[in-house]
Order: C-alpha cells, then structure tokens, then sequence
C-alpha cells in the first residue's frame, strides 16, 4: 500500500482503529483490498463479519487527472442508507459508518472514510446473468426515487442527497464538465467533428431533443453513472452488490441506463437493455419511454467518452467511444422521429 505518495496514509494498525469505533467489535486480520484513484480501501476482520474500510487519498498524493475529483464518501454513506430504508434488501454493501456520522474520529479528520459491509461476487456479464442484470434494474429504479434536493455532482455529507447545482444544466455541467450540447459550444469545435465528421449532420438533428434533458421539467433522480463490470458484482446469477458511488449525481435518470448500455449493450447486442428495462419498469410505455431517451442519452455519454479520450491522449479507448457513438445514433434519431 505503500508508494505513490501513499505512505502519508493510515496503516493497518490506524485502519484497525477506525472498524473497531465503527463496529464497536475487537478488529482481527487487516488486509488491504486496492486503490481507486481517490481512494484505498482495506478489508478487516470485525466480530463475525469482514468489513471494507475506504480512506480517501489526499489530493497531493493522486495522480494530476484525479487531483480535483471528490471521493464523497458520505455521501456515498447517504446513498447506501437512504438505498437500505427504501428496501432493506437492497443489493449494496451495507452502511455501518463514516467519518462525518462519528463523534470520535479515530483518524483525528486528518482524512475522510467509510466503514461498510464487505461485498463479494464475480463481475456482472450480462450474457451470463440476465436475472442479476433484471435485479439490477429494480436496483435503479429504487435509487431513482430516493428523495433528492438540487442538482447535479452531490455535496460531500450523510444527512441527505444534496447536489451542489441549483439549475438543470449547473447540474448536468458539474457532473462531466464541458459537454455539448449543453455547455453551448459548436457542435464543429467537439473532438467528433475531427475523428466522424460523417456523423455531424445525424447529431445535429438531435441537437434539439438532447437539450430537453436540461428543462427544469426533465426527471431527474440520483443516479449511479457509472456502471461498468466491477461495480456491479454477482453470486449464484444474482446481484449481490453495487459499489462506489463516488460519481454519483443529480441528472436526468435515464443517464444510468445509458451508462449501462455502453459498457453492456452497445458492443453485445441490445437484449441487455430490454433485459435491464424489464426490471426497472413494469409498463411497457414507460419501458418504451426509457428506451428512447437511453439511446439519446447514450448519445451524450458516448460523445463525453470520445472527448475524455481525445483530451487525455488514450487512443486505445477512443475507437470503443466512436463505435458506440456509431451504434446508437440511429437508434436515437429515429427514436426521436
């Protein structure tokens, strides 16, 4: 765990200290489980469970790109329990503490953390786990109704899911910075125009229909955004856990099937969305509501995704953005016909 400016972090014996205040059990074997980009987390031994400790990564100890990026731990810790009063079965890693919710901070604030439940699974493969992909969408749709104030990236605390926009586009702006069509650039000056001016003429057409996702009549919800394969972990074919809530924000609730579809559908054939949708809405309108505006919206991500790898330079990544940008803009014109 050491290296990388992460020796200005807690060790295993700190670690211990934080699931013992936060369980009120005697700590037995501290493990280290990883690193994110804002955050370390440990598994420790409490009484008879094992717990996850996550510590958030000083901002002088992460690398350049993720300097500015909040880990928002209590408010990951809001989300969990807000999750578990709505449904006590819930699949996500159980709530027990964070720094903002304990009197004692064994850790003096010098850094922020969570204690919650350890999770365990396999990654969901969709193809594999229609059933957890179906519990999945129930999931979402449990979150999307949780009780929420303002918009867009949340504000760091645990009594509530606040987020940190007072307007639809602040929302949408705070959440993946500079994104057309919302940031009221040319479509001309975007990363696309260079690498598929082909598909100009297809977006602008959309150009209208996205910019409806920022009304102050668009439904929004807290979503995920974020839902690739290992947060989302599966036992028996079943959802066991949805992890790492760290990017999640205020926006129109379709964003999170989107996120779904490109890291899910869009490469793999599209029976993963109708799967996904099956669980999160019983209507069929409404499922056919919720597909349109997943394609639209898919739209956006993907363009978000070639911007993100144009900038940082990944052209590994850049061709998979392209090609799901390629696959759902049909999809999203004609749905919007």
């Amino acid at each position: 765990m050491a290296g990388g400016g992460l020796g200005l972090m807690p060790d295993a014996t700190a670690i211990a200290r934080v699931a013992r205040e936060a369980t009120g059990d005697t700590p037995g074997e501290v493990r280290p489980l990883g690193r994110g980009v804002t955050c370390v987390a440990w598994a420790v031994e409490a009484g008879r469970q094992e717990v996850a400790v996550v510590v958030e990564i000083p901002r002088d100890a992460r690398d350049a790109t993720h300097q500015d990026d909040p880990a928002n731990l209590a408010a990951r810790h809001a989300i969990h329990v807000a999750l578990r009063e709505a449904d006590p079965a819930a699949p996500v890693p159980e709530p027990i503490a964070c720094s903002a919710t304990i009197d004692r901070d064994p850790l003096g604030g010098r850094w922020s953390w969570q204690v919650l439940g350890l999770a365990s699974g396999e990654e969901l493969d969709a193809t594999r786990h229609p059933e957890a992909v179906r519990d999945l969408g129930r999931l979402l749709a449990t979150l999307h109704a949780l009780p929420v104030e303002g918009r867009g990236a949340l504000e760091d605390r645990a009594d509530a899911i606040r987020g940190v926009a007072s307007t639809p586009t602040d929302g949408l702006l705070s959440r993946w910075g500079r994104q057309w069509p919302y940031d009221g650039r040319a479509l001309l000056a975007h990363p696309v125009a260079r690498h598929a001016p082909d598909l100009i003429g297809a977006l602008g057409e959309l150009r209208e229909p996205l910019l409806r996702y920022a009304d102050a009549n668009a439904q929004v919800g807290v979503c995920h955004t974020d839902l690739y394969g290992r947060h989302a972990l599966v036992q028996d074919g079943r959802l066991t856990a949805v992890m790492d809530f760290g990017d999640a924000a205020i926006v129109p609730v379709a964003f999170d099937l989107a996120s779904f579809a490109y890291y899910f559908a869009a490469h793999r054939g599209w029976g993963a969305l109708d799967t996904l949708l099956e669980g999160y809405e019983s209507r069929r309108v409404m499922r056919d509501v919720r597909e349109a505006e997943t394609y639209q919206l898919l739209v956006v991500l993907a363009l978000q995704k070639v911007q993100k790898h144009t900038l940082s330079g990944d052209t590994a990544r850049l061709p998979e953005a392209l090609e799901v940008l390629r696959a759902a803009l049909p999809r999203a014109v004609r749905r919007d016909a």
